[in-house]
């Protein structure tokens, strides 16, 4: 059985992966369509997923900033759709969500991603993520 943080990490990234499908328009309309697909869902799966994607969306270009600048040769417009999103959600639960211990926001994310995107995605997430966690207080400052 998946827990509840899971499932609404995993409805997070099907609702960015839409939105950004969908270039980024009529956001309210990704999530109610995830949201019929994907119910029932507890009130506390559909909270914490929706304050991942509207924190996500918030710093999306900070976000973005992030990861580019750890990724040598391999621009963000190079990477999966999918990989973009499990770190852009990881990002808000290591920068933003206090009672996520950085570990586990980084072991979801390589779970996630070796779930629902290529064999290599979840080193590729690991390796990103590490770089990134090795110089936290250099971003923190940016989601204040």
């Amino acid at each position: 059985m998946v827990g509840k943080r899971r499932r609404a990490r995993i409805l997070a990234l099907k609702i960015l992966y839409m939105y950004e499908m969908n270039e980024y328009s009529e956001l309210e309309k990704r999530i109610d369509d995830i949201i019929s697909v994907e119910s029932p869902l507890t009130d506390d799966v559909k909270s914490y997923s929706l304050n991942l994607v509207n924190k996500v969306v918030l710093f999306f270009d900070k976000l973005n900033q992030i990861i580019d600048s750890v990724t040598k040769n391999w621009s963000i417009e190079r990477m999966a759709h999918i990989d973009k999103n499990i770190l852009r959600i990881a990002l808000i639960e290591i920068f933003m969500q206090d009672d996520v211990p950085d570990v586990v926001a980084i072991d979801e994310a390589i779970d996630i991603a070796k779930m629902y995107s290529t064999a290599d995605s979840g080193g590729f997430v690991n390796g990103i993520l590490d770089k990134i966690l090795k110089n936290k207080e250099k971003y923190l400052a940016d989601f204040k």
